[in-house]
């Protein structure tokens, strides 16, 4: 089973570089907290900005441990791009609602759709890789749900199922639930995975500095990699464990706080990530 570290924060990396492919199709790379979350553009009404991650984590393909940094840009209190360590910007478009409508780079790209003042749609293109389709369902202002279909082209072309529920305890999601299946490139038909995957989550009581972002973006981050949902959160993840079939795997994360009860640093084991405001 994939290290649970790089399986949920690897996430935020995946949104600025062409992601690889799990055999089962699932992206697996390497404010006032109110129900709806964080907020459309610059996320919290707060002044309290998100302006770096840096982050150590181990390749699970190499085994080696990589640092990567990401810095975020504001055009007053709107979140409007953000750089990697490569130099290569994504940047975010918004439309008359005042909420994102488009993110992309050099490499790809994902268009919003609405329904009222939820997001209903994201279509993701990676240029010569993938087409990613996601859709959203919202129980009382909070995600249930995310269907996504992910469409390959390379290696070989694939067309994979993923569709993902949450529960929640207050603003917290504790559970996460998602059956994975792909299409038979013959007949068309949806062949699903027998094991569900069940992801559970424990959390502190300060608070989550990926509030801090706007809604609809971390809305597409779960659309990519469904158990990024629990980015919606309003604390911070202290245990995850994941089970599917009779595999079960946890890791604790620590963490060090400013004296805004936001973390400076989330640690698990020798890897980590560092939050600068």
């Amino acid at each position: 089973m994939k290290k649970i570290f790089f399986y949920i924060f690897g996430l935020f990396i995946i949104t600025s570089c062409s992601p690889s492919q799990d055999v089962n199709g699932d992206f697996l790379l390497g404010v006032d907290y109110s129900s709806e979350g964080g907020s459309s553009g610059g996320g919290q009404t707060t002044s309290k900005q998100l302006k770096r991650m840096e982050t150590n984590m181990k390749d699970e393909d190499t085994g080696d441990i990589e640092n990567h940094s990401y810095t975020y840009s504001y055009s007053g209190a709107k979140l409007i791009s953000y750089k990697d360590d490569s130099g290569e910007t994504t940047k975010f478009d918004y439309g008359s609602n005042g909420k994102i409508s488009k993110v992309y780079n050099a490499e790809q790209v994902s268009v919003f759709e609405y329904t009222g003042s939820n997001v209903s749609k994201v279509t993701t293109t990676i240029t010569g890789i993938a087409k990613i389709t996601s859709t959203y369902t919202f129980s009382s202002a909070k995600l249930s749900k995310v269907v996504t279909i992910q469409e390959y082209s390379v290696p070989f072309p694939v067309k994979a199922y993923l569709e993902t529920s949450y529960q929640y305890q207050g603003e917290n999601v504790t559970k996460s639930l998602t059956k994975a299946g792909v299409y038979n490139p013959v007949t068309g038909d949806l062949e699903m995975d027998p094991e569900d995957k069940n992801i559970t989550y424990t959390y502190d009581a300060k608070k989550s500095p990926y509030k801090l972002l706007p809604m609809e973006y971390i809305l597409l981050i779960a659309g990519i990699g469904p158990q990024g949902g629990a980015y919606l959160s309003s604390n911070n993840f202290e245990k995850i464990t994941i089970a599917q079939g009779t595999s079960s795997e946890a890791m604790t994360f620590s963490h060090d706080y400013d004296q805004d009860n936001y973390p400076t640093k989330s640690t698990s084991g020798q890897e980590y990530i560092k939050y600068s405001y």
